[in-house]
């Protein structure tokens, strides 16, 4: 190559690389790039003809055979000058440290046997700036496409997250929430309180890195929460679904209630029909043979005629107040009482009866308690302890059984219990035997209507009181009665 030919002699190359960083940096396409470059090349280089690969798209119109021979160039990573028939062509490659990005190949008239290796080293440096800021472009294009892609496929999971009927909660270890749908942010406006529920599953999760389910009720309804531990590149992730299952847990409730009718039906029909039976058989005994039987016999069926009209109207009685207890109309007449002498007058009443069941009764006060004033209805406290005692006489399955009623002060109120020797209630059966309806497996044959202990209950509740089953090896049921007067408080 003759100097003549050259716009640029080397002393203004500075100005010259720096006019063309800009025009690469202005330059919107990869083509435009190689285009600028080309451009360049024409002020050391008499180029006739040209053509390029980018990507494996090709531009141009030089011939195949010349343009192979570009695939060898680049794979080489050298700027090289190749003869081919009677041209020279200038092959420039062009690429990065992430991949090949293509070639470009220009046919020259230029001698090659003058070719400067000062030209061949600037020729390689604008080459080499050429494939950065391609590589830039490509790379830019390839982030922007796939912030596209993440775009689109984040508000799709948004949409169909949103979607669900059900409320889903993302968080993380050090932001908390990082997203959540429509029906969760419905949700916790109308239940607050739910929060406290799905962090504390959320810390389990994460504690534990495990998988982690629950059912609550909060407000009177219903949710199964299901958090589940999930690690990614961006640190590890909780994700929290959160459905409610109140219609499910209200079918469960009445068809477990309906059940329960069911058996209660059929037991207070027995119920029922034992001491009417024997009312009726004794009655029409006596009607067709009252001359004829003597006086000792006449005491015997009067008295179990007494006895089962007790009976009747007993379970009557419970009936009554079980219907109380639903309808929220179970009346008290509250007033301060002392528990000792409630507790001496239930022992006195059912001595008779413990003597009948050959059951050995006791009562146990200790001697520096006097009195134990409460506020409540002396009636229903009776009404309390003749079925706690009472369900201890009934059930209780020792060969000698045995009946305690004991009272003990605390800080804030007073404990009685009663205990018997009998078989414990199962610890599955605890937390329902307070429930309408239900008997325990030790009920057996035993008669019963499966309402005593709710009474029970609701009364106790109604005291301001708590109720339970001791943890003994036998039976034993407590009841906690608060000292103060908090009726006269309340006023």
């Amino acid at each position: 190559m003759s100097g003549e030919k050259t716009k640029y002699e080397l002393s203004n190359l500075p100005s010259f690389l720096s006019n063309f960083t800009v025009k690469l940096n202005s330059a919107e396409m990869p083509e435009k790039c190689v285009e600028e470059l080309i451009d360049a090349s024409k002020n050391f280089f008499s180029v006739e003809d040209y053509a390029y690969v980018i990507k494996d798209q090709s531009h141009g119109t030089i011939k195949p055979k010349v343009m192979a021979m570009g695939r060898w160039v680049l794979e080489k990573k050298k700027i090289s000058v190749i003869p081919v028939d009677d041209s020279a062509f200038l092959f420039l490659p062009l690429f990065s440290r992430r991949h090949d990005i293509g070639y470009v190949v220009m046919r020259i008239t230029d001698d090659i046997g003058n070719l400067k290796m000062k030209y061949m080293d600037v020729e390689s440096l604008l080459s080499f700036e050429t494939s950065m800021v391609i590589d830039n472009m490509l790379l830019t294009g390839e982030l922007i496409k796939k912030n596209e892609y993440v775009s689109e496929a984040r508000a799709y999971l948004e949409n169909v997250l949103n979607s669900l009927k059900y409320a889903v909660v993302v968080a993380s270890v050090r932001k908390g929430e990082e997203f959540s749908n429509k029906p969760y942010k419905e949700l916790i406006e109308k239940n607050k309180e739910i929060v406290n529920y799905i962090e504390d599953i959320s810390q389990e999760s994460l504690i534990y890195r495990k998988e982690v389910s629950r059912e609550v009720e909060v407000n009177q309804s219903f949710y199964s929460l299901y958090a589940v531990p999930v690690q990614l590149s961006s640190g590890l992730k909780i994700v929290i679904s959160i459905q409610d299952i109140t219609n499910t847990k209200e079918l469960e409730r009445l068809q477990k209630i309906d059940k329960m009718k069911d058996n209660f039906v059929a037991t207070i029909s027995h119920e029922l029909k034992t001491p009417l039976a024997a009312i009726l058989a004794y009655s029409e005994t006596l009607l067709e043979s009252a001359e004829s039987i003597d006086t000792d016999t006449l005491k015997s069926f009067a008295k179990t005629i007494k006895n089962e009209s007790e009976h009747l109207a007993n379970i009557i009685e419970e009936m009554i107040n079980f219907s109380k207890v639903s309808s929220n109309s179970l009346t008290m007449a509250f007033g301060r009482v002392d528990l000792v002498k409630i507790l001496k007058d239930t022992y006195d009443g059912l001595k008779i009866n413990a003597l009948s069941n050959n059951v050995k009764f006791s009562l146990e006060i200790p001697e520096d308690l006097v009195n134990a004033y409460v506020t409540a209805d002396p009636k229903r406290i009776i009404q309390v302890m003749d079925n706690l005692v009472s369900n201890a006489f009934k059930y209780n399955d020792s060969k000698t059984p045995e009946v305690k009623i004991n009272i003990r002060s605390e800080d804030e109120g007073y404990i009685i219990s009663v205990w018997d020797n009998g078989s414990p209630i199962p610890a599955e059966e605890r937390e329902k035997i307070f429930e309408k309806f239900y008997r325990g497996s030790n009920s057996g044959n035993i008669s019963g209507t499966g309402l005593g202990l709710t009474i029970v209950k609701e009364i106790i509740d109604l005291h301001k009181g708590k109720i339970w089953i001791d943890d003994v090896e036998n039976c034993s049921f407590s009841f906690f009665l608060p000292k103060r007067d908090w009726l006269n408080i309340l006023k």
